[in-house]
């Protein structure tokens, strides 16, 4: 029997990292015997610092890069043990160090990894089994960090997301427009998660006085709070639903596939609005949102919340979508098609 030790940020109710690891659990038990692979994640009470009864450590999907996480990948190495990495990403880049990269003119990321966070960077790319990454963002920082030549192993993987099976879906669509809101406790570009939320009231006013209904929906349970105050300072019930079900996956995509289109604040969300085959603006709230719609070709779909103008690019983004769906949707399965082989090749090409 083998185990696996699969980290990522999951045990605390976030629809996002769980259902990565459900994605992980699901692609296990396709791609390998049962009988001879135990899998424990890394839920809260899994000692991260007590690596001596697993066979393998995989760090998974979400923003994981971090030279935390790495230190755990370095332990394990340390200890003779293979470890991948599956689709993590950079994250917590500054909005000016973000633009920089997006334009090759940044020349160094020592403001998120000290030189020896660095070195474990190297030796843990170095070494692994295994190295797929989230998105394009995220190889150019590591590149920047480490040099092309020591990057190369980095393989761009996408979001394990991106794996998500359409579940049957009936619901004819109708014109309404999902919104994801929640919290990030602040820390966003802009530093202002109020104003943001006040120009998102008035893009939702706009979209109503258009036509639309809005459906307001949350991913995680903390982010209940800010639906319900976005849902009372919009203050119409008529063409306003408040819906603070945590759902599954599944679930959600059954209620995302009536809409016309989402506005979404937190990432995976952004999947199950896609997986539902409606298209989705992002809320560039942090580098892992910009990172994610380079991997998809999508970045004309995302409104960054430090624009002095986020009503109107909102509604701009949402007349993209009702002009160019079946295009966007397009857009992200030749993502999916593309990514999907690579992202199982984890499971098929014999890491585990």
């Amino acid at each position: 029997m083998k185990n696996l030790l699969y980290i990522g940020w999951i045990g605390f109710n976030n629809l996002g990292d769980e259902l990565l690891w459900n994605i992980f659990k699901e692609k296990c038990g396709e791609f390998l015997d049962v009988k001879e692979f135990e899998i424990t994640p890394s839920v809260p009470g899994v000692d991260l610092k007590s690596l001596e009864k697993y066979d393998m450590v995989i760090l998974g999907g979400g923003s994981l890069l971090l030279p935390g996480y790495l230190q755990i990948l370095q332990k394990a190495l340390h200890q003779g043990k293979p470890v991948a990495i599956w689709g993590s990403g950079i994250d917590w880049i500054e909005k000016k160090n973000l633009d920089l990269l997006e334009n090759n003119q940044l020349k160094s990321m020592e403001q998120n990894f000290k030189q020896k966070d660095v070195e474990v960077l190297e030796e843990v790319i170095e070494k692994a089994s295994f190295v797929g990454v989230r998105g394009p963002l995220t190889k150019k920082a590591i590149e920047i960090m480490l040099g092309t030549e020591k990057a190369k192993k980095v393989k761009i993987i996408g979001d394990p997301g991106l794996l998500l099976k359409k579940p049957n879906l009936t619901n004819k669509k109708e014109k309404i427009i999902g919104i994801n809101w929640g919290t990030t406790f602040n820390r966003l570009y802009g530093g202002n998660e109020a104003k943001v939320e006040d120009q998102l009231v008035m893009a939702a006013k706009e979209l109503i006085k258009s036509g639309y209904k809005i459906m307001i929906y949350t991913v995680w349970g903390n982010d209940i709070p800010h639906c319900e105050r976005l849902y009372k300072k919009i203050n119409d019930s008529q063409n306003v639903i408040l819906d603070k079900n945590l759902y599954k996956e599944k679930k959600l995509m059954e209620k995302l596939s009536q809409c016309m289109g989402t506005i979404n604040f937190k990432l995976h969300a952004n999947y199950l609005s896609f997986t539902a085959k409606v298209p989705a603006v992002a809320l560039g709230y942090r580098f892992k949102i910009f990172d994610n719609a380079a991997s998809l070709g999508l970045q004309h779909l995302v409104v960054s919340t430090d624009s002095q103008q986020l009503t109107k690019e909102i509604l701009e983004r949402v007349a993209i979508i009702e002009k160019d769906e079946a295009k966007i949707i397009a857009q992200y399965n030749a993502a999916k098609k593309q990514y999907s082989p690579l992202l199982e090749s984890l499971f098929t090409n014999g890491y585990l």
